[in-house]
């Protein structure tokens, strides 16, 4: 499965595809609630993120699939920290990180081990996809307040769920653990 989602991935960014260069919104307006140190940003495809965070003074670590968009981020940053790895197999160092940003990616698996990796009072920043009629394969999306309950164990700073268009629905968090 990993070399076929390798594959699928190293294909969409060989044609220039998914490559945004602004961070997501909810990034923008709450990565200053989460104190500057260590940050991670899973799934970064080229960047965007990750690129936006060393700039704001974070030591960051950027986590894809691809290879191909891990070249395109490091030509643009050569100073952030990446990482090729399949997040099904990939185990977080625990303990690490004041920030974690996690978007447009769901591995509801990998959820106990952001927990774990945060430090006490670090941020995880959370946007995804919620299901609707429209989507075939609903594993990859989030049920209606799912994120939210993901995350009750922690102090909930702000939760959305929003249409962004007339076929997708995503949903934000912004979070701190608190013990």
């Amino acid at each position: 499965m990993a070399s076929i989602d390798k594959e699928k991935w190293n294909k969409k960014y060989s044609k220039k595809q998914y490559i945004e260069e602004k961070p997501s919104e909810i990034l923008e307006k709450f990565y200053s609630v989460a104190n500057i140190g260590n940050a991670l940003d899973i799934a970064c495809g080229t960047g965007r993120n990750a690129i936006f965070l060393a700039n704001k003074g974070f030591n960051v670590d950027a986590i894809d699939i691809s290879d191909v968009a891990i070249k395109i981020l490091k030509e643009k940053n050569p100073h952030i920290n990446t990482i090729i790895a399949d997040l099904d197999e990939y185990n977080l160092k625990e303990n690490k990180y004041e920030l974690i940003v996690n978007v447009n990616f769901l591995n509801r698996n990998l959820i106990p081990s952001i927990k774990e990796a945060l430090k006490t009072g670090g941020i995880v920043i959370f946007e995804t996809f919620v299901v609707s009629q429209r989507r075939k394969n609903k594993s990859y999306y989030l049920r209606p307040n799912e994120l939210l309950r993901l995350f009750l164990d922690f102090h909930i700073i702000f939760y959305e769920e929003k249409d962004v268009s007339k076929e997708e629905r995503k949903a934000y968090l912004v979070a701190r653990k608190v013990c």
